[in-house]
């Protein structure tokens, strides 16, 4: 047994196999400082943070300026909401490495008035540097777009957001070049022509009869986070696996090798995905969360809109939220974002083609299967949350009770997503002006998409 082994597991996204080949070099005593490091991965992908936390802090006693461990610690401290704790360990990372341009995003994360003057003069100073990669330059161009915004300045903010997500994109060329077909040539138009082949029912069929999951979906920045908080408050302490994208990776899985093929026709494929294969799949991918045993549990993988055929097949009593908000301030708000990991969300054609897909595919869902998707528009729940909790309580079969108010008071509150602080206080009033010195930018699409109404 050796490191790279494990290393494979986790690059490959098998956790559970990665975590017991990690434990087992651990209990045969092989000296390798770096086993708690990967322990600390592999359990914050678990959403065990206080493990993960442990782990982080073993390795760093031997390895006390890494800084990948300091980073990953700092952000497993600003996921439990341990804020101060992590503005610390990115300026501890600074300090040791001043070209550390992920420290600096995090302290934006933090609070962007933690980047003071001198920290900008900085990055000005290391954005001269020729040896970054395209992907610091991307996190430094963004910055900067935060630092123009800050001032007003708009036209400066959008030229350092074209030259960031243009960096992102190049940065991880050939994953986003793949899944922008996916995205675009076959699931948006197939997700209507599925053929499940099924043969007799087997007892797994049956176990997920028993199984009343919840499955958030919609857009980033819709108000994804501030749901599942508030559901994960429930009295029936139900937990949720975040984004863990189980469907879609199952899904391609099967199909992969048949869209990437350099024989790929469109006119001659056929969507058809083998339910026994599929629920093999999932149930190993969902059994690296040990609680998922229990008869509910949350799946906020966004992009599951397209999937809900297959999960209604696969989990019979599933139920969907979909959260929403304003389509233009939709637009903007993932456009300001650092969503690198999104293909589809560094340049504006691509995140309205993307939304003219998902509303597309939602209207088809909707007209289909209403009675198992709600709507929660994030404008309307921010004046109602009460009213509005307590239906979708109801909905989803879950305890509503007076506590449910008081959700980011929390101390189990946790968050990987970048609306980690807005979640840590009451619900704010819904804010309808804050993108519209932005809409300009999407005037030569108001002809183009329906739902993209700029005459309000």
């Amino acid at each position: 047994m050796n490191i790279l082994e494990g290393q494979k597991l986790i690059k490959n996204k098998e956790y559970a196999k990665a975590l017991t080949y990690f434990l087992n070099l651990k209990k045969k005593n092989i000296k390798n400082t770096s086993i708690n490091f990967y322990l600390g991965l592999i359990y914050f992908e678990f959403n065990k943070f206080t493990k993960s936390i442990f782990y982080y802090n073993k390795f760093l006693k031997k390895e006390p300026k890494s800084e990948a461990g300091l980073l990953n610690l700092a952000i497993a401290k600003q996921a439990i909401g341990e804020l101060v704790s992590a503005k610390e360990l990115y300026l501890e990372i600074i300090n040791i490495n001043q070209l550390n341009v992920r420290a600096y995003y995090g302290l934006y994360l933090l609070d962007i008035n933690f980047l003071n003057d001198d920290l900008f003069k900085r990055l000005y100073e290391i954005f001269k540097d020729n040896k970054l990669n395209l992907y610091q330059k991307g996190i430094i161009d963004f910055l900067f777009s935060k630092k123009a915004k800050k001032d007003i300045e708009n036209l400066k903010e959008i030229e350092h957001l074209k030259k960031s997500h243009k960096n992102f994109y190049n940065s991880n060329k050939a994953y986003n070049l793949s899944a922008q077909f996916y995205y675009n040539k076959v699931i948006s138009k197939f997700f209507d022509k599925l053929n499940i082949e099924v043969k007799e029912k087997n007892n797994n069929e049956i176990d997920n009869e028993l199984v009343n999951p919840i499955f958030i979906i919609g857009l980033p920045r819709s108000g994804s986070t501030l749901i599942e908080s508030i559901l994960t408050s429930s009295e029936e302490n139900i937990i949720s696996v975040g984004e863990c994208n189980v469907f879609n990776t199952s899904i391609i899985d099967q199909i992969g090798p048949k869209i990437y093929s350099d024989k790929f026709d469109s006119k001659k494929f056929e969507f058809t995905i083998n339910k026994e294969v599929l629920n093999k799949s999932i149930k190993e991918k969902y059994s690296q969360y040990s609680e998922i045993k229990l008869e509910k549990f949350i799946d906020k993988s966004l992009e599951n809109f397209f999937n809900i055929e297959l999960i209604k097949n696969i989990y019979p009593n599933a139920k969907f939220i979909h959260t929403f908000r304003n389509p233009l301030d939709s637009a903007i708000s993932i456009y300001q974002s650092m969503l690198p990991d999104l293909s589809w969300t560094h340049n504006i054609e691509d995140i309205l083609l993307y939304m003219d897909h998902y509303h597309k595919v939602l209207k088809y869902f909707k007209s289909k299967y209403s009675e198992i998707i709600m709507d929660i528009n994030l404008e309307e729940f921010t004046e109602k949350s009460e009213g509005l909790t307590k239906k979708m309580f109801k909905f989803c079969g879950l305890t509503w009770n007076e506590n449910i108010h008081n959700f980011y008071k929390r101390k189990d509150l946790y968050s990987k997503t970048l609306s980690f602080t807005q979640i840590r206080s009451k619900v704010l009033k819904y804010n309808d002006k804050k993108y519209q010195s932005y809409f300009n930018i999407l005037n030569d699409y108001k002809d183009k998409y329906q739902w993209l109404d700029l005459s309000k």
